[in-house]
């Protein structure tokens, strides 16, 4: 795959950009993403059972794709990532099976990022496993912040992956006011230091409150640009 070549010149605005993860377990969970005029991009689980479906729709609608990377959480096995995880306990052999396994499922994907994986991504052997496999595959890496622990996003960084990391998860309290008021949180954010980029997941209160931040960005003059986009930039110097 051909890396995504953006120009890069300086924003003249203050810009957000937005994931939507755990993509592939329903149409109707995905489907508000998939209309969305709105420069959402989609995190896509391997493994699931409409995940090679929603990829190829998502790439047909002109969607930024991801592949949403199954890592191993902190309480593994207990917690479980999922079919398609990288764990701690696999040999670099496997890890690269994996993750070619899963790269390889879904078509159009631009990058990737972890699901769960709090545990993983302290991990430097894991990291550099999978990073290398990004690098070497032109892809980019969003660190998801599981854990205050992280080296994701430090180590792609020294290993030149391009990058950058969630700043505020959206809807862990899925109530419409919550969410809104994360959404007005990454707004502040990207008022303050210039840009922030914001996850969130695939259910209807998450789809409403998209359309009524963009309202409110565009009442800020906060653009919200795609994923792409705000990588080229957060990864060119600035």
């Amino acid at each position: 795959m051909d890396k995504v070549t953006i120009p890069v010149k300086p924003l003249d605005m203050k810009v957000v950009a937005v994931i939507i993860d755990d993509i592939g377990h329903s149409h109707p969970a995905a489907r508000p993403f998939l209309e969305m005029d709105h420069p959402v991009a989609l995190s896509i689980l391997p493994e699931r059972p409409f995940s090679r479906e929603l990829a190829s729709e998502a790439l047909k609608r002109d969607k930024t794709i991801l592949l949403h990377l199954p890592m191993q959480p902190v309480g593994y096995p207990d917690v479980d990532p999922g079919p398609g995880a990288i764990l701690l306990d696999q040999s670099v052999e496997e890890m690269s099976q994996v993750l070619e396994k899963d790269i390889a499922s879904l078509k159009g994907i631009v990058g990737i990022n972890n699901h769960m994986g709090s545990e993983a991504t302290t991990d430097a052997r894991l990291m550099e496993t999978v990073l290398t496999i990004i690098n070497d595959k032109n892809l980019f890496f969003i660190d998801s912040r599981t854990s205050p622990e992280t080296i994701a996003l430090k180590m792609a960084q020294q290993m030149g992956v391009p990058s950058a990391r969630r700043d505020i998860f959206l809807d862990n309290d899925k109530t419409p006011s919550a969410i809104d008021a994360r959404t007005d949180e990454l707004l502040d954010l990207a008022e303050k230091k210039g840009w922030a980029l914001g996850i969130g997941h695939a259910n209807a209160e998450t789809a409403e409150a998209l359309e009524r931040m963009a309202q409110k960005a565009s009442e800020r003059n906060i653009q919200w640009i795609s994923l792409e986009s705000l990588i080229a930039y957060v990864n060119s110097g600035h």
